[in-house]
């Protein structure tokens, strides 16, 4: 008896078949085939991202830890310089944004200074002064050094801004100053009886109650001037001044001598005691390093991870800007108190 593995019989004139190759197509598909699966676990992690972003958007959820660093300048990683930009009208939505990148740098130890890079005209009381205390409190309570670098315009809330700064730097042309309150509100009473043909109806109880009405007269009383003065222009008005003087050093008395909301360029600002230097932007980082102690540094900014972000943000706040809701109809009929300079 015989035992192993049988073989099979060669007829004489035959040679073994050689072994099936794979066609080149067939190769060549196989490839094709783990290159689409990886590109579409690709795509799927970038929309996962994407719609992250975009939802941090609509929600105004911008924080801290989603800030990406940008260098502008390189530098030692160990020692940084923040430059944080202060840019466009103030509100409440860019508020919160710098509020971000405020904590951003104030939580870094490795951030040795921090630069306001300002070109703004101002706006809201509020705005301004959220971003005012947020610098001063958030930066300074971390003893970090604060350089206000202001470019076109620094006026009237930027300029409140820019007095958390422990050194202000404008350029000559700079258009700074501009310390003052503004107030603004109209009326349709005219438009709204002479030309639609409606008379509007107000209920009321409490004498003051719908002062200002932009729907129930075609102008203020002398009363109510003096009401919405005494009542919202004038905390404003003092509590900027008070700001410029506590932030400059100056008496008080001194400030309200500059207060009457006129501007300054740079030249004239630095004679007034308003700002220490003329310079440009080199000249802050200079001084962000002599103040910091320090001979170099990384110079670094704070920007969003998917800027489409941001697109998707701004139509959906164009699309709130045609809402004539009751909520829109009451902010339009509210008067508007702002540290402004309206020559912007």
């Amino acid at each position: 008896m015989t035992y192993g593995t049988p073989v099979e019989p060669v007829l004489p004139g035959l040679a073994p078949a050689p072994p099936k190759r794979r066609s080149v197509w067939a190769v060549l598909a196989t490839i094709l085939l783990v290159l689409s699966a990886i590109a579409n676990v690709v795509l799927v992690v970038t929309v996962i991202a994407l719609v992250g972003a975009v939802s941090a958007s609509f929600t105004g959820g911008v924080t801290e830890e989603i800030l990406q660093e940008r260098v502008i300048q390189a530098g030692p990683a160990s020692q940084k310089i923040a430059v944080i930009y202060v840019d466009g009208i103030l509100d409440e939505d860019l508020a919160d944004y710098l509020h971000a990148q405020i904590q951003r740098a104030a939580a870094d130890d490795r951030v040795k200074a921090v630069i306001l890079r300002i070109n703004s005209p101002g706006g809201g009381l509020t705005a301004s002064d959220m971003i005012h205390h947020d610098v001063c409190v958030l930066l300074g309570d971390r003893e970090k050094p604060i350089i206000a670098a202001m470019d076109s315009v620094g006026a009237s809330g930027g300029y409140y801004v820019a007095c958390a700064a422990d050194h202000i730097i404008a350029q000559p042309t700079t258009v700074t100053g501009s310390i003052g309150v503004i107030a603004q509100l109209f009326f349709l009473q005219g438009l709204m009886q002479d030309k639609l043909g409606i008379t509007p109806v107000t209920l009321k109880m409490g004498e003051q109650k719908d002062w200002p009405n932009m729907f129930g007269a075609a102008d203020l009383t002398e009363e109510q001037r003096r009401y919405l003065m005494d009542s919202l222009l004038v905390p404003g008005y003092e509590r900027f001044v008070d700001i410029v003087a506590e932030g400059r050093g100056l008496e008080r008395r001194e400030v309200l001598r500059l207060a009457t909301g006129r501007i300054f360029t740079g030249e004239e600002a630095l004679r007034v005691g308003l700002v220490d230097e003329i310079g440009y932007f080199e000249s802050a980082v200079e001084a962000a390093l002599e103040a910091a102690g320090i001979e170099e540094a990384r110079i670094v900014k704070y920007v969003e991870p998917f800027s489409v972000g941001r697109i998707f943000g701004l139509g959906v706040k164009a699309g709130e800007a045609l809402d004539l809701g009751p909520e829109k109809l009451a902010a339009l009929a509210s008067p508007k108190v702002m540290y402004l300079w309206t020559g912007f």
